[in-house]
């Protein structure tokens, strides 16, 4: 694993510029997974392969008793990881043939092309080892398909009043050994009569509803289900709780015996091919379980099950339900969840253990020895310990701190932590971290070489910086110079601005956006200061903060990268005829906002941003998002849409505008390119459009994201350092 880079020869002892296709070749860990007992640590690292032009994740084990890591997956993809046993990993792993689904994958002594123990037509999407199985959520075939409907109408959707085909099995692994020894030995006739071990759990519910995740309690006994109305993102906090009390094993047993006797009968009545007698509305299922619906609060749910099942931990914005509310970390007794007849009863028996933590939790996992999350503060994220009784603990893990990503960290029982953490001189690498004294200090041991990678490679140096917005509040992001920067020299500046508006540019050497869409390392070695900067709006700093850009989107951002300009300039580092803005997504917007609204920027890139919001609200998939930001529906009051919107600047257009955009993106979808791109060359401003096929709101291709940074590179190296324009 991360193997160090072939040896290049420095002339002169220099260190090499790394080219954009060295930064979308780089290797790096995406997720980890403890086993239990905390011997073997496994671990997702994404990998490029440029001839098929895709990503690849390779799951490893590292073994810490050796101190020695192999790859277990030799093909395919691996998109989820669970440890069965100390000795045993289940992956969730995505093959390339044509029509290939993702199916859960055994590894038994973790060696082996690992055995297939799903076979779901649609593919599985999500699973957990629960009571000697498996549970996987998935989409019912049948309802996918629909095609009873297809048939007779052809094919169409119902915008946002589709039922959602999405399903929760579980599946018996010893079971499914003797079903499959079973299928090899019987012949074709044998075969029919034949049951998989495989129970739609889901057919307990009262209605098809989206399943938005499950939660298996570890006593084995229950499981809890977090739902949605349907999948269309307009019924986000439209949601539902649900406990099923089940014993697996017994109910798939029971669920064999009547499928067994439905196919004899079947075929003593010589109608093999009929349709199933008993439809869900006739048929007693009370033998999958016992179904009961929690009142949670509305936009609710649960997000960990304590070891011993007796208590939840709820997610719960106590304020509101907007969009840029933090929720909170609440904690109820499992009986007393069961037992509330309405919300406001289950409110009254929740009690707030997060209260304290003014920030945005990242991650939950519960285990004996405590409740463990992360949360940004500043530029940098923090892992924390939460009491029972409300008191939350900063763990002391040295000079590193975990990445923005939520599969980063995992705890074993006794609280050993394995983490993905970097630092502004170390790029993202896994630490095993054993507790020491009074258990918040950490010894922390690093467990892979993935910088070797990138030991020889000129990178800059990254620092956070701190500056004064023009209204008073108090700005940070973070700045990469270059490694001969000169204080008395004066740069030309790039801002790279990240998405969200709830998101955080932290102080990392390298991030993925320096991987894959912005090359912060090549203007960097062209002799460009790059900022990224925490906006208003961002998390890190509290919930105050996060709601400074209600009802002032664009307008406050703008002060604060504006600010910015000046208290660089002020110290003598930046040129100010010399500045660019790039950004995707809510980083785009608000570069496209820098591009019509101010006079400051000499050129700005627009990566899947709005350019109006009406065209936004009227277009994607989560219209709540306008509504909350800007107080309303611009069907009653277009006016601050109007104020907040790039394009209503389109009159005094004039700074040259790169805009990159996938076909596919329902999030920003492509109208607002096109919008931006047609008022421009309306202006005769210099534009440039640029549309990928067949991506959505992220660029999912090595390909793909090689020409989004090469289209930068060359745009800002043309206008802010008088190269020629060379876009292909």
């Amino acid at each position: 694993m991360a193997e160090p880079a072939p040896e290049t020869p420095l002339e002169n002892n220099l260190p090499l510029q790394p080219t954009l296709r060295d930064m979308v070749m780089l290797e790096a860990p995406v997720a980890v997974k403890v086993s239990p007992g905390g011997h073997r640590v496994a671990i997702n690292v994404i990998t490029t392969n440029w001839k098929e032009n895709r990503y690849e994740t390779v799951c490893h084990v590292h073994d810490l008793v050796i101190g020695a890591s192999y790859p277990l997956n030799r093909t395919g993809s691996a998109q989820q990881m669970e440890w069965v046993d100390g000795s045993t990993l289940a992956l969730l792993k995505q093959g390339w043939g044509a029509g290939a689904k993702a199916q859960v994958y055994l590894y038994e002594g973790l060696t082996g092309e690992g055995w297939a123990v799903t076979d779901h037509k649609s593919g599985v999407e999500w699973f957990k080892p629960f009571a000697g199985g498996f549970l996987y959520r998935a989409r019912h075939p049948e309802r996918d398909e629909n095609k009873p409907r297809a048939d007779l109408y052809g094919k169409y959707t119902h915008v946002e009043q589709e039922d959602s085909p999405s399903a929760l099995y579980y599946v018996g692994l010893e079971e499914l050994r003797q079903y499959q020894a079973q299928m090899r030995a019987a012949t074709e006739d044998e075969a029919k009569a034949l049951v998989a071990p495989v129970i739609e759990l889901s057919r307990l519910l009262e209605e098809r509803l989206a399943i938005r995740d499950v939660i298996p309690s570890p006593a084995g006994d229950a499981v809890y289900v977090n739902t949605w109305k349907r999948e269309d993102l307009v019924y986000l906090r439209d949601t539902g709780a649900y406990r099923i009390r089940l014993d697996a094993r017994a109910a798939l047993a029971e669920h064999m015996r009547r499928e067994k006797a439905k196919k004899a009968d079947k075929k003593e009545a010589g109608d093999a091919n009929a349709a199933e007698d008993a439809s869900d509305d006739k048929e007693d299922l009370s033998y999958l379980g016992q179904i009961t619906r929690l009142q949670l609060p509305r936009a609710a749910s649960v997000v960990a099950v304590a070891p011993d099942g007796r208590s939840l931990a709820v997610a719960y914005q106590g304020r509101d339900d907007k969009m840029y509310t933090y929720f909170d970390l609440w904690l109820i007794d499992a009986q007393a969840a069961l037992d509330a007849a309405d919300p406001a009863a289950f409110l009254g028996a929740m009690r707030n253990i997060s209260a304290a933590v003014d920030q945005e939790l990242l991650t939950i996992t519960w285990v004996e020895s405590g409740l463990y999350t992360t949360c940004p503060e500043g530029t940098r994220l923090q892992a924390l310990r939460l009491g029972l009784d409300g008191q939350a603990v900063r763990l002391e893990l040295g000079e590193v701190f975990p990445v923005l990503n939520w599969q980063a960290l995992d705890v074993t029982t006794t609280g050993q932590i394995v983490l993905i953490g970097a630092n502004a001189q170390a790029v993202a690498e896994v630490y095993w971290a054993e507790p020491t004294g009074d258990g918040t200090r950490y010894q922390v041991q690093q467990l892979t070489r993935f910088g070797r990678a990138v030991e020889n490679w000129e990178l800059g140096t990254v620092e956070t910086v701190r500056w004064t917005s023009r209204d008073g509040t108090q700005i940070e992001g973070v700045l990469r110079k270059p490694r001969d920067f000169d204080p008395t020299h004066r740069y030309p500046l790039v801002f790279v601005v990240h998405g969200g508006p709830t998101g955080v540019s932290t102080e990392t050497l390298l991030s993925g956006e320096d991987r894959a869409y912005y090359p912060a390392v090549q203007f960097a070695n062209k002799g460009v200061l790059v900022l990224k900067p925490n906006y208003r709006g961002s998390i890190g700093r509290g919930q105050a903060f996060t709601e400074l850009n209600v009802n002032n989107l664009g307008i406050g951002d703008l002060w604060d990268l504006e600010s910015a300009i000046d208290a660089l300039a002020a110290l003598g580092w930046v040129d100010v005829e010399h500045v660019g803005c790039m950004g995707w997504s809510q980083g785009g917007y608000i570069s496209a906002f820098a591009g019509l609204h101010s006079e400051a920027f000499r050129a700005v890139s627009v990566g899947a941003g709005v350019s109006d919001w009406y065209t936004y609200h009227i277009s994607n998939d989560i219209p709540d998002f306008t509504v909350d930001y800007l107080s309303g529906s611009p069907f009653h009051n277009r006016e601050l849409y109007n104020r907040t919107a790039p394009i209503s600047r389109l009159a005094a257009a004039h700074t040259p505008m790169l805009i990159q955009h996938g076909t596919e993106d329902r999030r920003v979808p492509l109208s607002n390119a096109m919008e931006l791109y047609r008022g421009l060359k309306a202006m005769d401003v210099p534009v440039e459009l640029f549309v990928f096929p067949g991506m959505g709101h992220p660029i999912t291709k090595p390909r793909e994201n090689h020409a989004v940074m090469h289209q930068n590179l060359a745009w800002f190296s043309h206008y802010l350092l008088g190269e020629a324009l060379e876009l292909e």
